[in-house]
């Protein structure tokens, strides 16, 4: 293809590399601004660039191309690679793109309104997950309508897409969290009760008869099972996989081998083309795993003060001067104050990782060796703080939030928002229709209602701090070259 990050990434493992070849391998990550980052960025523009012309006069080209590559790709960097290419790709209907379930997709695959499980409303996973860096937020006009009668957003649920950011670390606390509360439930003696805890998270209280059945009635933002499911406004999925599997079914319309073979993908057609589009073997097994491990190695948000580029100086080590802090006192008053009023109680700073590594299927990422950097980083207890801020459980938002139905779990209960990367949404709230921070608070009822009103309870001025505070919160800590 012409790449040389292409070529770097699918040959970074060969037969006669050491019995671990994976071990060193490290994705790119050069400093914004530089000669190399800027060499990278122009190495994936002129990759897109040659597999769009592919596609134009080979359809289904691009796909076949992936696919190709993925038997060699045993490295967590190419699989990385392919991963972002098919997560960027735009998928046509020799691709499998929407389905054929409605007779107006002779005319267009796209369908703007949900039904019977599927949307269709873009052509790549890239064009909703965009903002502030590959696999972001998006912005209001790529809302999802959901639940609805396939024609009228009003009958649906509007869903803004959220950022995908280190999705591997997510999925690793949220493994370790579920360890946590089944080991708790496992050693509770009959006739006894536990109050559930991990990592300073409560979730009620469960019991156990002296029969040895167990009553759940108190245990709270979780399901019945103990398991911690972190992906999804209403906590939908519990592992990547699903996650991924699952969206693109929904909003692409292209069905994974596996969601067919297991007799779940949406439609009534024939039972290799369940979508009766056309095309069958839309998402191969290796295909899913490749996008899965791009998501898993996302680098790591960071909170810091805001920062001031300097001026203007071309070097050989890059364009500007180095960036410094600014309002750092501000800012340290901002993240004191979203202590003080409570947001932390659910939107919790940091939560601690035991071991840094995603493991689902026959996907294997270090987290802290192997993923993009900034990577995860030990403490001085040997634990991974992970600051996603949020205690990944579900809590009651109140009547004005709750959704009008229950598809996706109790109407008011909404799985507490990461805000790492916060600073690139645009819209806030499940649905988007908060256009400033102090709208997406003041939204805040049920259990969030006592910090909302301590919120409006401050002065304009002394709102400030927190604002800045909250928009310090960047998707990555420094930005790429486009």
């Amino acid at each position: 293809m012409g790449s040389a990050l292409l070529a770097l990434a699918l040959f970074a493992c060969d037969d006669a590399a050491p019995p671990s070849p994976c071990a060193t391998v490290e994705l790119r990550t050069p400093h914004p601004y530089t000669l190399a980052a800027t060499r990278e960025a122009h190495e994936w523009a002129l990759l897109r660039r040659q597999l769009r012309d592919d596609d134009l006069t080979a359809p289904g080209h691009t796909v076949a191309w992936v696919e190709a590559r993925l038997p060699d790709a045993r490295c967590l960097e190419p699989r990385y690679v392919l991963g972002r290419v098919l997560f960027e790709h735009n998928f046509t209907r020799a691709d499998g793109l929407g389905h054929g379930l409605d007779p107006r997709a002779r005319q267009t695959p796209f369908q703007r309104v949900e039904e019977a499980g599927v949307q269709a409303a873009a052509n790549a996973c890239a064009a909703c997950h965009h903002e502030g860096q590959p696999a972001g937020s998006g912005r209001l006009v790529d809302a999802a309508f959901l639940h609805g009668d396939g024609d009228r957003p009003e009958t649906a649920e509007r869903r803004v897409p959220p950022g995908l950011f280190a999705m591997g670390a997510v999925a690793a606390l949220a493994r370790e969290m579920t360890e946590d509360l089944h080991a708790q439930r496992d050693a509770l003696r009959r006739g006894a009760s536990v109050a559930l805890q991990t990592r300073g998270v409560g979730f009620g209280t469960l019991r156990r008869a002296r029969d040895g059945t167990f009553d759940g009635s108190e245990v709270e933002g979780v399901d019945a099972d103990l398991v911690v499911r972190p992906f999804g406004w209403k906590g939908t999925h519990a592992s990547l996989h699903a996650m991924v599997e699952t969206e693109f079914e929904r909003h692409l319309g292209v069905q994974s081998d596996a969601l067919v073979a297991r007799g779940e993908a949406a439609g009534s057609g024939p039972a290799e083309d369940p979508d009766a589009d056309g095309a069958r073997h839309e998402l191969s097994a290796a295909a899913l795993d490749a996008v899965v491990a791009y998501l898993a190695a996302g680098a790591i948000p960071l909170d810091r003060p805001p920062e001031q580029v300097g001026p203007l100086e071309p070097s050989a080590e890059g364009l500007f001067a180095p960036l410094t802090p600014v309002y750092v006192d501000e800012w340290l008053e901002g993240r004191a104050r979203f202590e003080a009023l409570g947001c932390a109680t659910c939107h919790r700073p940091a939560l601690p990782l035991t071991t840094p590594v995603f493991d689902e299927a026959n996907v294997h990422v270090d987290l802290a060796r192997e993923a993009e950097s900034p990577r995860l980083v030990a403490g001085d207890d040997g634990t991974f703080g992970v600051p996603l801020y949020s205690d990944l459980r579900r809590h009651d938002l109140g009547d004005a939030n709750a959704s009008r139905t229950e598809l996706e779990g109790p109407a008011r209960a909404w799985l507490t928002r990461p805000l790492w990367g916060l600073a690139a949404r645009q819209g806030y709230m499940h649905d988007g229709l908060a256009t400033t921070l102090d709208e997406a608070i003041a939204r805040h009822g049920g259990e969030a209602a006592p910090a909302a009103e301590a919120f409006a309870a401050l002065e304009f001025g002394a709102k400030g701090a927190l604002r800045l505070f909250l928009l310090s919160l960047r998707p990555r800590a420094v930005p790429r070259v486009p």
